[in-house]
């Protein structure tokens, strides 16, 4: 599709509004956001040059599609209020037997929720949505939302509900009788909550199965998440090198690197990746050049990013700057119940203290969770955990 609307040419793409949809759906999909815009400009001008006709239905509802593919774009770029704001938009005026577009907003709502921290609600949402695509027969579109619903359960520490999610949606995919490519996303799911649980051999299987699976579709978000997950299992096992080449691949096929962390885990990873390696410095100047503060007050969306900015503080021996900064995560993150992103900030929070010569507060800081991330950790973390084992058996 994307080669025969390349072949046209471009005074005719412009002058039709559908095409510069088809064009601009398909840069959301493939990765290249910054694409979007302008095509949604050139649509938006040709249906106004255009004769009013009664609103087409699906994806031909130009103006529905226009505010929702805006939606989509703000979502993209970590904006949770303007996504919720075009996503109405697409609202107004739209039949009540549309029932493809009002699914497309009613996920691009519960996405909102997730952005915005509103963990609950989006999986409650999510839950219904899988539902009515499965009763409707569509299960392309399930599987698409079982996998941002098993995100939002890892979000929640959920690793139990992430697994189940992950697996009810490989049954569905069975249940089909066909090999769907959208089962990738599935697999990458599941392979993420196997090696957060250190499983690490049936999340290398899982992971190579949603890579493979992955490559077949144009959507880069899971194909990069995949190969994201793939290196740290990688290097988990001591093969840097593959893990290395994973990485590479997931830089080359990611999503615009402007889309936000949470979405698009691959710049974040690869800097974590780095310090893994103990390149400090390379690290150091991927976080200035995000531009990346010890003072900022981050959102949830950038979290991924902030905390490789605590990792980098922590490996150039600045624990204060880094205690502050994981305050704040920490703050953030309990109040929007984020149990697994309140792990994670806790281990990082118990490696600064134990570095500022605060030993009881580091044990203090401790708590059960993903044993890989503790892993990752290192040493200093390993000494962390055999006091609080000492600790505990006394």
């Amino acid at each position: 599709m994307d080669r025969w609307l390349k072949a046209l040419p471009a005074e005719l793409v412009r002058a039709r509004p559908l095409l510069s949809l088809d064009r601009a759906i398909w840069a959301l999909f493939s990765g290249r956001a910054d694409e979007v815009e302008p095509l949604l400009a050139d649509a938006e001008r040709a249906d106004t040059a255009q004769p009013q006709e009664p609103p087409a239905r699906g994806l031909a509802n130009v103006a529905a599609m226009l505010p929702l593919l805006r939606a989509e774009l703000a979502r993209q770029h970590g904006d949770p209020d303007r996504t919720i704001a075009f996503a109405q938009q697409a609202l107004v005026g739209l039949s009540e037997n549309d029932q493809l577009v009002r699914s497309l907003v009613d996920w691009t709502l519960a996405v909102a929720d997730w952005l915005g921290g509103r963990l609950v609600q989006a999986e409650h949402a999510l839950v219904h949505i899988v539902a009515a695509q499965r009763a409707a027969g569509e299960h392309d579109l399930a599987l698409s939302v079982f996998y941002e619903l098993s995100l939002v359960q890892r979000g929640q520490g959920r690793l139990d509900a992430a697994r189940r999610t992950c697996q009810e949606a490989l049954e569905l995919a069975t249940e089909s009788g066909r090999s769907l490519p959208a089962a990738g996303a599935a697999h990458v799911g599941f392979a993420e909550v196997l090696r957060q649980r250190d499983e690490l051999d049936a999340a290398l299987d899982h992971a190579t199965q949603g890579v493979a699976l992955s490559r077949q579709l144009a959507y880069a978000q899971p194909l990069a998440a995949g190969l994201t997950t793939l290196a740290w299992i990688r290097h988990a096992q001591g093969d840097r090198t593959g893990a290395l080449e994973a990485i590479r691949e997931a830089e080359r096929v990611q999503p615009d690197p402007g889309v936000v962390a949470l979405l698009n885990p691959v710049p974040a990873q690869r800097a974590r990746l780095l310090l893994a390696n103990g390149q400090v410095a390379e690290a150091a100047r991927w976080v200035r050049a995000r531009g990346l503060a010890a003072d900022d007050q981050p959102s949830y969306p950038r979290e991924g990013e902030y905390l490789v900015l605590a990792r980098v503080l922590l490996a150039e021996q600045t624990p204060d700057l880094a205690l502050g900064l994981l305050g704040r995560l920490r703050d953030l993150a309990v109040a929007q119940e984020r149990a697994g992103s309140l792990i994670e900030v806790q281990g990082l929070r118990a490696l600064a203290l134990a570095a500022a010569g605060d030993q009881a507060g580091a044990l203090a800081a401790l708590a059960e969770g993903y044993l890989r991330v503790f892993l990752h950790a290192g040493a200093p973390m390993a000494t962390l955990l055999c006091k609080l084992a000492a600790a505990t058996a006394k």
